[in-house]
C-alpha cells in the first residue's frame, strides 16, 4: 500500500505513512539545528543572567526566556517526525552546550535530554503546523511548556539549595509559560513560515501569495529568529571571549601595570582556605581551595588612586563587581585552578559571586 498524503488546504485529511528510519536530509537537519541550539544556549544563559541582575535576584527571573532552550528541539521534532528524534536532538544539543562553555557540566546534557524526551510524547503530524487543528496546536504548546519547565525540576534533583518550595513553584510556572510562548507559539510560527516558503517537505510553497504578504503574515517569527541570530552574533563577537586561555586572565583598567596573570608565576604566594559554596542551583560542602588572593594579584598591577571597584569577568560574559578596598582587605577571595580554568572562590559571599572561567579582572 503506497503512502497517503495530506492536503489541509483541500479540506481532506488523510495520514502520510512514514518510516522511522531517518533520511539523509533529516539527519543533516537534526545535527545542524541541535548544534546551533546548543551553541546559542550559552547566549540564552547570558540573557538570563542579565535579567536576574536587572530584577535584583540571584536566580529565577531568567526563567522567563527558558523556552528559548527548547525552541530548537521543537523545530527538530516537527521537521524530523520520527520516534526518538526529540531525545536524540536534546542529547546532541546538551553535549554541544556543555563543550561550548556551560557552567553546569554534564548535568546540562541530562537536562537537555529530558527536555527532548518530553517532546517525544505528543503525537506528530507529518504536516506539522500545516494542521488547522486547534487541539493539535494546544497539544504542542502544552508539551513545549512542560519541556521548558522541566529544567527547574531536574536542577533541584541534582543540587541541594534549600530554596523555599513556593519560590521553586513560581519559577517553574514562569519557565512553563516561557515554553508555551517561545518554544510553542514562536516555533510553530517559524515552521509555518518555512512551509509557506516551500522550505520543508510538508507542503509546497503557497501559490498566489506574494513575498511581502508572506513576510507580513509571519513577521513575529521572522523578528524572533532575527533577534536570535543578531543577538548571538553580537554576544560571540563583543561579549563572550570563547577563545581565551582558561588558565590565565588579564588585569586591566585603572592600574599602573596591566598584565596577564598566570598561576604558575605566583606559586610562592599561594594560600589555602576552607569555603562552602551555597548557590541557587549548586551546593558544594566545605572544601579546601588553594590559590592566589585577589589582593595579591591586584597589588602587582598597582591600582591607581582614583580606582574604587573591580569587575570580575568570565569567558561567557558573566561578571560581578566588588568594592576595591573590600577586595584588598579580603583574605578569603582568591583565584584557583580547576579542571576547566580559573575559578574565583569567594568564601565570604553567596554562590553567585563564585565565578567560573575568569578571563579578566577589570579595575575601575
Amino acid at each position: 500500500m503506497g503512502p497517503l498524503h495530506t492536503d489541509y488546504r483541500g479540506g481532506t485529511v488523510t495520514r502520510k505513512a512514514f518510516s522511522n528510519i531517518m533520511t539523509t536530509r533529516e539527519l543533516v537537519t537534526l545535527f545542524i539545528l541541535s548544534s546551533l541550539g546548543g551553541a546559542l544556549s550559552t547566549f540564552v544563559g547570558y540573557l538570563g543572567n542579565l535579567i536576574n541582575i536587572a530584577v535584583g535576584v540571584p536566580f529565577g527571573a531568567g526563567q522567563i526566556i527558558a523556552g528559548l532552550h527548547v525552541f530548537w528541539i521543537v523545530l527538530i521534532r516537527v521537521l524530523v517526525p520520527k520516534r526518538g528524534s526529540g531525545a536524540f536532538a536534546g542529547l546532541l544539543k546538551g553535549f554541544v552546550e556543555m563543550f561550548t562553555g556551560s557552567t553546569h557540566g554534564i548535568v546540562i546534557v541530562i537536562v537537555s535530554l529530558i527536555q527532548g524526551v518530553i517532546l517525544d510524547i505528543p503525537s506528530i503530524s507529518p504536516n506539522g503546523p500545516s494542521s488547522k487543528s486547534v487541539i493539535e496546536r494546544l497539544n504542542w504548546w502544552l508539551f513545549a511548556g512542560l519541556s521548558s519547565s522541566s529544567n527547574v525540576i531536574v536542577f533541584q534533583l541534582f543540587y541541594f539549595t534549600g530554596t523555599p518550595l513556593i519560590y521553586i513553584s513560581l519559577i517553574t510556572i514562569l519557565a512553563f509559560c516561557s515554553g508555551i510562548i517561545f518554544a510553542g507559539y514562536f516555533a510553530w510560527q517559524t515552521l509555518a513560515f518555512l512551509e509557506e516558503a516551500g522550505l520543508t517537505n510538508h507542503l509546497p510553497a503557497e501559490e498566489g501569495v506574494s513575498r511581502s504578504i508572506m513576510i507580513r503574515r509571519n513577521l513575529p517569527a521572522i523578528a524572533f529568529v532575527t533577534f536570535l541570530i543578531l543577538g548571538s552574533t553580537y554576544y560571540a563577537v563583543a561579549i563572550a571571549d570563547v577563545f581565551a586561555d582558561p588558565y590565565s586572565c588579564e588585569v586591566t583598567g585603572l592600574v599602573e601595570t596591566p598584565y596577564l596573570y598566570r598561576p604558575a608565576d605566583f606559586s610562592e604566594y599561594e594560600v589555602t582556605i576552607v569555603a562552602e559554596l551555597q548557590g541557587a542551583y549548586t551546593h558544594i560542602p566545605p572544601t579546601n581551595y588553594t590559590g592566589v588572593l585577589l589582593s595579591t594579584i591586584l597589588g602587582v598591577a598597582e591600582p591607581k588612586p582614583q580606582a574604587n571597584g573591580i569587575q570580575v569577568i568570565a569567558r561567557d560574559g558573566y561578571s560581578i563587581t566588588f568594592d576595591l578596598q573590600t577586595v584588598l582587605d579580603d583574605e578569603r577571595l582568591l583565584l584557583t585552578e580547576s579542571n576547566d580554568g580559573l575559578w574565583l572562590i569567594a568564601g565570604n559571599y553567596e554562590g553567585s559571586a563564585w565565578v567560573k572561567q575568569v578571563t579578566e579582572l577589570y579595575v575601575y
